[in-house]
């Protein structure tokens, strides 16, 4: 059994994204440091940080990309 039910590299590998097994928080790191969570909300089949709604994982991991774009780190 893996030990993740998601693990996934992003932004040229600087970021990252895990989900451990039944939980519906994502855990996120930049640089190798923490980096907030989001959470998916079954009843609405969306993932929301910070208080906004992302219809996709792609679409919360192209949004992190872009807070960090735009910080310049």
């Amino acid at each position: 059994m893996k030990r993740h039910a998601l693990s996934k590299y992003f932004g040229n590998g600087v970021g990252h994204v895990l989900r451990q097994h039944n939980s519906a928080v994502l855990l996120f790191s930049w640089h190798g440091k923490p980096d907030g969570t989001a959470r998916y909300v079954e009843h609405i089949n969306r993932y929301v940080r910070n208080g906004v709604e992302y219809p996709s994982l792609a679409a919360l991991v192209r949004a992190v990309e872009a807070e960090h774009a735009y910080k310049g780190t």
